[in-house]
């Protein structure tokens, strides 16, 4: 019971930090900007959002590293190979984020920009940017949340508090629509999947990474409409149907996303499961004290 209200505890501090964080941030974000680095820097957008980005995402970073090392745990760590989860990462996050797309085209939403404005040395500070935000967001919440929670309540519940977590962070920045609630939800539970997995951020982070770095730098599509502050390789724009993307949600409140989320998470869960279950009968085949006083098995 009282490792159960330790993670309770724990998950109520994670959600108030990160929500009291970013809207703090943002609203008084511009105003720190302009004092830092004067009017004019401040007018330009790239700048602004950098900036932006490390008074957000770098005291979640703080917070997770000594959530992470009160608990004897590193916030940090990669799993075991990383090289390999990475990679395996970027390709499904790439696979998903072009299904969504792919979807939207299909569905008549997806239609042509204006000008990307965007030359190489721009993109590169965005995919920077973009690197550094997830970084964050996979330290925060997959790094020393839950594996803190996971460790008192159990893998699936620790899994889906995480997520759930993760999905109060995007209300505070704005989400509404139930549709984009569940896909949150559902992108934290395949993060948290691949963490689980992997024993660390290397395949989450590389899932996360590909699936927004493609959606704002590749196509243009976050924001929508418009077009974000280090611009994309095209531009194109979601109008029409706000279930298939086509509102200021964007793809976030997809079905498409919906979709393919579950084509992935599924399959996941599936194998995460038959691992755990699979692992437990050998623990327990051969008990060493009499069944009537066995102590129960306790998951890791």
């Amino acid at each position: 019971m009282i490792r159960a209200l330790i993670g309770l505890v724990i998950l109520a501090i994670a959600v108030a930090v990160c929500w009291g964080v970013l809207v703090v941030g943002q609203a008084h974000a511009l105003a720190w900007i302009t004092a830092a680095v004067g009017a004019e820097r401040a007018s330009d957008p790239p700048t602004v959002e950098s900036l932006f980005n490390v008074i957000i995402f770098a005291p979640l970073i703080v917070v997770a590293v000594i959530g992470g090392m009160l608990e004897r745990r590193n916030a940090l760590r990669l799993g075991t190979r990383p090289a390999l989860s990475l990679g395996v990462g970027l390709i499904v996050g790439l696979a998903g984020l072009s299904a969504t797309v792919l979807y939207a085209w299909l569905a008549g939403v997806l239609t042509a920009g204006g000008d990307p404005g965007a030359g190489a040395g721009l993109l590169l500070w965005g995919l920077g940017v973009t690197a550094f935000q997830v970084a964050a967001e996979e330290i925060y919440f997959r790094g020393w949340l839950q594996p803190a929670l996971t460790m008192r309540w159990g893998q699936v519940a620790g899994v889906g508090a995480a997520a759930l977590a993760f999905g109060a962070l995007h209300v505070a920045g704005g989400a509404r629509e139930p549709v984009s609630l569940v896909n949150l939800f559902l992108g934290g539970v395949m993060f948290g999947l691949f963490a689980l997995r992997g024993g660390g951020l290397a395949a989450a982070f590389g899932a996360h990474f590909a699936w927004n770095a493609v959606e704002q730098l590749a196509w243009g599509l976050d924001p929508n409409p418009g077009i974000g502050s280090f611009g994309a390789v095209v531009d194109k724009e979601l109008v029409g149907a706000a279930i298939w993307g086509g509102s200021g949600e964007g793809l976030n409140g997809s079905i498409g996303m919906t979709i393919a989320l579950l084509a992935i998470v599924l399959p996941l869960a599936l194998l995460s499961w038959r691992r755990v279950s699979g692992a437990t009968p050998a623990a327990v085949a051969k008990p060493t004290t009499p069944p009537a006083t066995a102590p129960v098995a306790r998951a890791a």
